[in-house]
């Protein structure tokens, strides 16, 4: 973006902060207030959601358990999502005493994601993913809250990373920035500040098993393979075992098949 360009959006910005300002002062009552409360506080992300030891679900609530960061192995993982718990302070506007429906819930439909190493540089450039989630409006003080789920590495960024990992033989540590957006009932556009997650990155530092006969590794169809144990999954977000069976090659045959 040019120096013009900039000025034009700070001065439409400015002119819309200074146009809203006089419609509150010109205005009585909360909904014009609400119109245009600041996007970026109506709407947040609070947090990435934990899922249960057995890897089966995700429960959602600010009370719940959550991860501070992520891990995902390029050489097994092509994308990676996450489960976000958002926000909604919006004020009820619903009354059944006069047959006002309920407006200031908050149907989410995109988030815009941008991956970036720890000095900011860019991966890749940045993408925009649907999500699906309705939120409800907080109560009494307190916030509404729902889950999404949010891509934040998508496999274009996932296959530079992968490259990257292989080549410098390390972990790459990158920052996945997200912006949530929705829309109220009501008809409002709202969206959160943006919020940053990191996320290491490696290449085949998973330990990844294979079935003795190796030859089960691509086909479980004999007794003699259908009787082995399997391996105990982990959960998306954090490096575990592998199974060979679930790659339908050896673990070797997987990595070199990248030729990196």
């Amino acid at each position: 973006m040019t120096d013009e360009g900039q000025g034009s959006v700070a001065a439409t910005s400015g002119l819309a902060r200074r146009l809203c300002a006089l419609a509150l002062l010109a205005a009585s009552g909360g909904l014009l207030a609400s119109a245009c409360a600041s996007n970026e506080s109506s709407l947040f992300i609070r947090m990435r959601m934990a899922p249960t030891e057995d890897c089966s679900s995700i429960t959602c609530g600010p009370g719940e358990e959550f991860w501070t960061a992520d891990e995902v192995d390029a050489a097994y993982d092509f994308s990676h999502s996450a489960t976000l718990l958002v926000g909604n302070q919006i004020v009820q506007r619903g009354d059944s005493d006069v047959l006002r429906t309920e407006t200031s819930r908050v149907q989410l439909y995109e988030a815009e994601v941008r991956v970036a190493d720890l000095a900011g540089t860019p991966m890749t450039e940045g993408y925009v993913v649907p999500i699906a989630g309705l939120v409800d409006p907080g109560s009494g003080g307190d916030a509404g809250y729902n889950c999404t789920e949010v891509l934040l590495i998508d496999g274009a960024t996932m296959d530079n990373l992968r490259f990257q990992a292989a080549a410098l033989e390390r972990d790459i540590e990158v920052v996945a920035t997200v912006v949530v957006r929705g829309r109220t009932l009501g008809g409002q556009e709202v969206e959160t500040a943006e919020w940053s997650y990191p996320v290491r990155v490696c290449f085949g530092c998973s330990p990844c098993v294979d079935t003795a006969p190796p030859s089960c590794c691509q086909s479980s169809a004999s007794e003699e393979c259908q009787e082995l144990d399997e391996i105990e999954r982990t959960c998306s977000g954090r490096v575990g075992p592998k199974d060979c069976r679930d790659l339908g090659e050896t673990c070797g045959e997987h990595l070199d098949g990248f030729g990196l």
